[in-house]
């Protein structure tokens, strides 16, 4: 997901560089944010239960084998006629989100990427945006720059502050999640606060900021992974 979400927003500034007129007022792009722990499928039993709708067994099964998570922050509205960016962002995220990929629309039932890639088949997006090919072999278009492999400790930042943000925001598990910090080490602390405060980052760019060694950053993010994975099991 780290990958995919580096590749869109490079392929979108590469298309932005050369194609800046084609924008109105109204075409405004989602919030990319990849990584985040998987809640677990119980958690997905409890809610289609809860609004009293069957769980389909092939959903819950592809739910069980995804691993990976990415959020939309701000998406359009795709019943809207302004929504040529959303669509676009979404043709290009879901083709290339793997196979048995899933979308949580703010609620349950969840759909499938390729349901969902049918229904704006149709749908306006941003002229050429989904002509990745095309794109390449126009003269003067530059070609999305490659995608990067992601540094050490990055994956799990990004698991972490996911964990973070959403026990957080449980009333319930909140307070077990202050205890938790409070007898974290003081490094592990300031770990937590810093990918708060400034976002996901890797091992190297999180103890530099917090002037420790790498390897005790490391050692103790990896604890805290752990941690924030107990409490939402």
């Amino acid at each position: 997901m780290l990958k995919l979400e580096t590749a869109f927003e490079q392929y979108f500034e590469a298309y932005a560089d050369v194609n800046g007129e084609v924008f109105n007022d109204d075409d405004e792009l989602p919030i990319v944010i990849a990584g985040g722990m998987m809640p677990p499928a119980k958690e997905l039993e409890a809610l289609y239960a809860h609004v009293r709708i069957a769980l389909p067994k092939d959903i819950l099964k592809r739910y069980k084998a995804c691993k990976s998570v990415m959020t939309l922050d701000n998406p359009g509205d795709l019943e809207s006629d302004t929504c040529r960016a959303f669509v676009s962002a979404l043709r290009y995220l879901l083709s290339r989100a793997g196979d048995g990929a899933l979308l949580f629309q703010n609620d349950v039932p969840l759909v499938p990427a390729e349901q969902i890639l049918a229904s704006i088949r149709a749908k306006e997006g941003l002229p050429g945006f989904d002509e990745e090919e095309a794109q390449r072999e126009k003269p003067g278009k530059r070609a999305p720059p490659a995608t990067r492999d992601a540094k050490p400790g990055e994956v799990r930042a990004a698991r972490v502050t996911q964990a973070l943000e959403a026990l957080m925001d449980d009333p319930e598990l909140a307070l077990d999640l202050r205890s938790a910090l409070q007898a974290l080490d003081k490094l592990g602390q300031k770990y937590a606060a810093l990918l708060l405060q400034d976002g996901v980052m890797p091992d190297a760019a999180a103890a530099k900021k917090l002037g420790a060694k790498v390897e005790d950053l490391t050692e103790i993010a990896d604890e805290l992974d752990e941690i924030l994975l107990e409490l939402r099991e």
